[in-house]
């Protein structure tokens, strides 16, 4: 479609250029800031490194690799979808959005289970002596406002502006070819994302013995690799058959979702945090730490985890229309 075409179907129109261009230099920003937590990180191993050999505890190198190499793509990420924005491309305020969505959603989950667990976890720390009680409840209450901004707020904002259809004209007419996201229903597209996110994730499991929930034990070694290695599978196929509209991926994804919302109710019915993070083989010392802080209780996790079903449901069913209607499609 022509550049004239896109605006004159657009009464209203408003060029959004000069906002795409601080969206993307605020993105970019927080690419730095993403991998500027990896020198931290990384500067965090080399001195607990250093205090192993006095008293103090400990932090496992192996352990702090994944969240590493999550904020390395953190960073790559927030670069690329900033550099998109500056250049108003339409691949870029697809996955913005589509992102900023997910974002939000897991934000006001993890938000809610911080209002919910904190004021128990801080009392705790108050009352054994680690911290004094003012120290504890400002720590509380930084901690819970900077995830209502990281969390909710800003993704919040993104939404906003990446959601309107100004930005959207704007992007369709400085870059008129169609791209890869356009094939794809935005929904549809989150769906895809997430199980491609997760397939990526679960290899992580190995830095932690692979232990994994199922259905009521805590598998580990050779057992837990081989659950992760069917799950990575799954969720590859559920991705890309997602992403072509194949109904088989549709079925893939719900069978996924239904096996890992069940396994986690059941096995959190059944086993405390304390126990997996044993399996996990989580250094003692950090054991230590949180077996004095007041760690949520089995029936509440489980009833996290049965929330998290619930949702995925929904949005599988919301998603499900597309499938309907388009079947299987190749490129």
């Amino acid at each position: 479609m022509a550049s004239e075409e896109i605006a004159a179907g657009m009464p209203g129109y408003k060029d959004r250029k000069t906002g795409l261009m601080v969206f993307g230099i605020l993105e970019m920003v927080l690419g730095i800031i993403c991998l500027g937590m990896v020198f931290l990180m990384a500067l965090g191993a080399l001195v607990s490194a250093f205090a192993a050999r006095g008293s103090a505890p400990q932090t496992s190198a192996a352990i702090m690799i994944p969240g590493i190499l999550v904020y390395i793509t953190m960073g790559a990420w927030f670069i690329w979808m900033g550099i998109g924005s500056i250049l108003a491309r339409r691949w870029a305020r697809a996955l913005m959005l589509v992102v900023s969505w997910i974002w939000l959603v897991s934000g006001l989950m993890g938000l809610v289970y911080m209002l919910a667990f904190m004021p128990d976890i801080y009392s705790q720390m108050g009352k054994s002596g680690q911290v004094p009680p003012q120290v504890a409840a400002l720590i509380k209450w930084f901690t819970i406002g900077f995830m209502a901004v990281a969390y909710v707020l800003i993704p919040g904002v993104f939404i906003l502006f990446y959601g309107s259809r100004h930005v959207k004209a704007t992007c369709e007419k400085r870059d008129p070819s169609p791209r890869w996201t356009d094939k794809c229903p935005l929904p549809v597209l989150a769906l895809s994302l997430m199980c491609a996110f997760w397939a990526i994730c679960m290899p992580a499991m190995g830095f932690y013995n692979w232990a994994m929930p199922f259905f009521g034990v805590i598998l580990e070694g050779t057992s837990g690799a081989f659950v992760a290695l069917g799950a990575v599978l799954l969720l590859a196929y559920a991705a890309w058959g997602a992403y072509r509209l194949d109904i088989r991926a549709w079925w893939c994804a719900a069978f996924l979702a239904a096996a890992f919302g069940a396994s986690a109710v059941i096995t959190f019915s059944r086993v405390s945090l304390l126990e997996l993070y044993e399996r996990m083989d989580i250094p003692a010392q950090q054991l230590e730490i949180m077996q004095q802080c007041a760690l949520p209780q089995m029936s509440t996790i489980a009833a996290l985890c049965g929330a998290w079903f619930l949702i995925a449901l929904v949005y599988l069913l919301f998603v499900r229309r597309f499938f309907a209607r388009s079947g299987a499609r190749s490129d």
